[in-house]
This record gives C-alpha cells, structure tokens and sequence, in this order.
C-alpha cells in the first residue's frame, strides 16, 4: 500500500481507505481526469507488484475513474456501512477453547486482497 501512495505526486496523491478487510479504495484529487487516472493506474501497478512478490493476489474490483461529487458521499455511506458490518458485537467472541483449536498455526490463510478503485 506504501509503494500506491508513493505512486502519486504533489499534483495527485494517492490515498488509500480501508473499507473492510480485504476491501481498500486508493483516491485522489486532481483537477486534470487523464493525469489523475494515469496516476492511480500507476499506483494500482505498484501496488500489485509488491503484493505479487509476496505471494499474494491483488484483484481491481473497479477501473480508476472521475466521479461526482454525489458519487463521492455515495461512497463514503457505503464505505460507513460496510466499517459498522464489520465491528465485533457482544457475542461474536469464541470461547476458549474454540479459540485455541482455531488460533494453532496459519492454516490456510487467505492472502487474496481486493481492492476498489475510485478517483
């Protein structure tokens, strides 16, 4: 994710938003499109890369593009739901021993990352 945010420049950072794990947004911006897309595409390069060297599995659920304002607040209600889906609730914990059958070694790990892109 650092070599994503290293990907933008002065003109066009590149943030990145954890929605719920696995599920991360890169956003930007900019008052030039093309520039900013060509920016985030970037950073979607290097960020895959550096995932792929680490074994791992970038997946682009969506193609960089200029959204509205609308779109904008869209997003982050979306993104607000998907954060309060994503809280622990009383009851959700495992019990001990549960926990302790579970928690023994890695397993099989999931190291799929999934990742939205927006501008």
């Amino acid at each position: 994710m650092r070599n994503a945010e290293a990907a933008g420049t002065d003109d066009c950072p590149v943030k990145i938003k954890l929605v719920a794990p696995p599920l991360y947004v890169l956003t930007m911006q900019t008052l030039d499109k093309e520039q900013g897309i060509a920016t985030l595409n970037k950073a979607i390069t290097a960020c895959t890369e550096t995932i792929e060297q680490h074994k791992g599995k970038l997946t682009v659920e969506e193609a960089p593009r200029a959204v509205s304002e609308g779109e904008d607040k869209q997003l982050a209600e979306h993104m607000a739901r998907l954060r309060l889906d994503n809280e622990e609730f009383s009851g959700d914990e495992d019990s001990e021993e549960e926990e302790e059958e579970e928690y023994t070694g890695l397993g099989d790990a999931d190291v799929d990352a999934v990742t939205e892109i927006t501008e």
